[in-house]
């Protein structure tokens, strides 16, 4: 059977069916002669085609195999192998944290367990008692954590959002969440395991920027990191005082980052940002972390259609939303949002006849030009921040 097949010092050769058929009935013509029947119903061509088959799922398999021990070509458990061998596990979904404040008529006990939510109905637990007291301003207020009663990043909800309490009580006039939630993570994909286990390989956990990059990336909830290193005798763009690096953020809980930037970052480097966190070391000494969240910035459409017999009323609104929502959160941090990108997501529906869209980042102001955000802000876009108006 002159056939080459599996790993050759070329790599791993894979052979069609077609190929597998050919070396069969080209073996069995050198065995039994060339005069013997092969067509596909014959016992002869019946046989070369059943051991052709197996031939080719046997090989495939095979190959699967072989390329199960790439970064860039392992899939699922296989992929997780190779990330257990260097230390780097899989993001695994995890719930979101955030602080609630909580002001109420006076003196009041909330007890851990209750409930609170956004007007969207993402529910937060609260984690711990809370006993509010009296501020300089004569207010009753306490502070609170909470934790997603749901594990995903949809949790990870923007600043003053959180102001529905789950069991109304007249003894709380108001709750919010002062800062973003933060800390949710949907179980990790492929794609973006293979990613980080691509740059891990290429730049380890450590002190170079790529270094610590890798590090926060490794982190629960971290999408995204970047750096701004000023290695000038005086301030930069930024306002960033000199010989000092500036670290954003995207996700993660600010305890978790503000550890590894201490035990990665170099020794001499003055790290800046408006964050401020207290990190004990080893030796029992207090140090304080700084850096900054990256920015997120509420992305909104609307999006008018006109629309045939073809559309499907039921499910298309709903599929428009989540797919505008998806293309944005996919951009990364500092990247523009070009309308005309998003028209792809909304002409792929069966019975879209005419689409218009505008955009913008508020409700009331919306247009047809493309949004540009800053070097450390990040467009974000929940599918009940996308309109869809239908008129048939």
């Amino acid at each position: 059977m002159a056939i080459k097949f599996g790993l050759t010092d070329r790599g791993f050769i894979a052979p069609t069916y077609e190929e597998w058929l050919d070396a069969v009935q080209d073996d069995m013509k050198s065995r039994f002669g060339d005069d013997i029947a092969l067509t596909s119903n014959s016992t002869f061509g019946s046989l070369a085609r059943m051991y052709a088959w197996r031939l080719t799922e046997m090989n495939q398999q095979l190959q699967l195999v072989y390329y199960s021990g790439f970064y860039a070509t392992a899939n699922d458990s296989a992929l997780d192998h190779l990330g257990a061998n260097i230390g780097v596990l899989r993001k695994v979904a995890a719930p979101s944290y955030a602080t609630l404040q909580i002001t109420t008529d006076g003196e009041y006990l909330i007890e851990a367990g209750e409930q609170f939510e956004t007007e969207d109905g993402i529910i937060f637990n609260l984690t711990d008692d809370v006993l509010t007291k009296q501020d300089d301003a004569g207010n009753w207020v306490g502070f609170g954590n909470l934790e997603s009663d749901e594990t995903g990043e949809m949790n990870n909800v923007m600043a003053n959002t959180i102001t529905v309490v789950s069991n109304p009580d007249d003894t709380i006039i108001a709750v919010t969440n002062p800062e973003p939630a933060s800390g949710g993570n949907d179980e990790e994909t492929d794609e973006d395991y293979r990613s980080r286990l691509i740059m891990e390989n290429v730049a380890q956990e450590g002190p170079t920027a790529n270094g610590i990059r890798s590090a926060l990336m490794n982190l629960p909830g971290v999408r995204e990191v970047g750096i701004v290193d000023n290695d000038q005798a005086t301030a930069d763009e930024y306002g960033n005082p000199p010989y000092s690096v500036h670290i954003y953020v995207l996700g993660g809980v600010d305890k978790e980052i503000a550890q590894v930037l201490n035990d990665r970052v170099a020794a001499g480097v003055t790290l800046t940002g408006s964050k401020a966190v207290n990190i004990t070391d080893e030796a029992g000494i207090v140090k304080t972390i700084h850096f900054d969240s990256a920015t997120e910035v509420p992305i909104y459409l609307q999006v008018e259609l006109k629309t045939t017999d073809d559309w499907n009323q039921d499910d298309s609104v709903s599929q428009i939303q989540a797919d505008i929502a998806q293309k944005i959160n996919a951009l990364e941090m500092g990247q523009t949002v070009y309308l005309t990108k998003l028209f792809s997501e909304v002409y792929d529906k069966p019975g879209v006849e005419e689409a218009a869209i505008k955009i913008g980042t508020a409700k009331d102001k919306l247009g047809y030009t493309d949004v540009q955000v800053k070097r450390f802000e990040v467009p974000v876009c929940a599918p009940s921040n996308v309109e869809v108006v239908v008129d048939g």
